[in-house]
């Protein structure tokens, strides 16, 4: 009976986590934006202290997750800072909490139906089980969290009020449990030198440079082939003629690169920002880049948000074979672009840009 039990909770789970992905989609762009504000004031209550002499700079800040607030159903992400030292920070600080109850509807509707189902089982279920599920679970609902977090510091990172914190060399935000393992959502560090950078890259020290921010700098006719630059911004950088080819670039943000003829042959594109970006005569041949879940019917992570082409110029540029199911093209200019064989389901087009081959 107990297995019995937990094989049905198991799809429940399953059936909440879907429910779970349908709301961020239908409200990422609200969730981003208020998650921004949030942000701006947390950055405002550090820099009062550092100003104050306080707090000193910091090298972590954490959005944690207390095992004892969420069993409790308060659903709050309390942000840390630490310096450093991390955990080991005798002067760690809470400066803030972001209510997250928006993303545990589901959550709670699993809770619910786990403490009524229990009582078919006539005791053979205990509280500690339904517990230790519960926690099993939290993570996977908590994910979500990381994918906004990621999405709004990918926008936010160059405003003022982010970047007048006070920081170390290396900079990390977070998102995960208290002293246990956590999601990067953000990576700064304050070496921007493009030529070092691109001896580093091409090193292949993968877990060293993903989430990392190298915009505005010069990697023009570089070779990065099958790197690792999951998250990363190159926002404003120069990118004419450099290769990505294989590369892994979820997440990534282009956003107003120049990448004249740069290509990106059978790279990973899912959730990429390349809005306002010049990409003529750039190359996406058979780059994988869909929207969504990967397998609609079984939760297995948060679905990739559909990649942004909004007001790029595609003149030229070569998408034959490119899987870009849900894309946004809205206002790019796509004049000569090859759609060759590519899978454009779900994509938005607008009258002044139809596709043409």
């Amino acid at each position: 009976m107990h297995e019995e039990f937990f094989d049905t909770a198991k799809i429940k789970l399953n059936e909440c986590l879907l429910k779970t992905e349908v709301l961020f989609v239908a409200n990422k762009h609200t969730m981003i934006t208020v998650f921004n504000k949030h942000f701006c004031d947390i950055c405002s209550n550090i820099q009062n202290w550092q100003t104050k002499g306080t707090l000193s700079a910091i090298s972590y800040l954490e959005y944690t997750m207390l095992h004892t607030n969420f069993t409790n159903r308060r659903y709050v992400a309390e942000v840390f800072v630490y310096d450093n030292e991390s955990y080991a920070d005798k002067t760690q600080r809470l400066v803030g909490e972001y209510e997250v109850s928006f993303l545990f509807i589901y959550f709670d509707e699993l809770w619910d139906w786990l403490l009524t189902e229990r009582k078919r089982y006539a005791g053979k279920v205990k509280v500690q089980d339904i517990k230790a599920f519960i926690l099993e679970s939290l993570p996977k609902f908590y994910a979500y969290l990381a994918s906004i977090a990621r999405f709004a510091l990918l926008d936010s990172s160059g405003e003022s009020h982010f970047t007048d914190i006070e920081k170390n060399e290396k900079f990390t935000v977070s998102v995960g449990n208290y002293m246990a393992s956590t999601i990067p959502v953000y990576v700064e560090s304050k070496t921007k030198n493009a030529k070092k950078l691109a001896e580093w890259f091409n090193e292949q020290l993968f877990e060293e440079y993903f989430f990392g921010d190298y915009s505005h700098l010069d990697f023009t006719e570089k070779t990065f082939l099958s790197t690792d630059f999951r998250y990363t911004r190159f926002q404003g950088s120069a990118l004419n003629n450099t290769n990505f080819e294989r590369s892994m670039l979820t997440g990534a943000s282009f956003r107003n690169a120049n990448m004249q003829g740069c290509r990106l042959d059978n790279c990973y594109i899912f959730a990429s920002d390349f809005s306002y970006a010049t990409l003529i005569n750039a190359s996406f041949v058979s780059a994988r880049g869909r929207a969504g879940l990967q397998d609609e019917k079984e939760w297995q992570h948060v679905g990739y948000l559909p990649v942004n082409f909004r007001y790029a110029d595609l003149t030229n540029a070569n998408f034959t074979g490119a899987n870009l199911s849900g894309a946004d093209f809205t206002g790019a200019t796509l004049t000569g672009a090859n759609f060759t064989d590519a899978v454009l389901d779900g994509a938005i087009f607008d009258n002044n840009n139809a596709v043409r081959k």
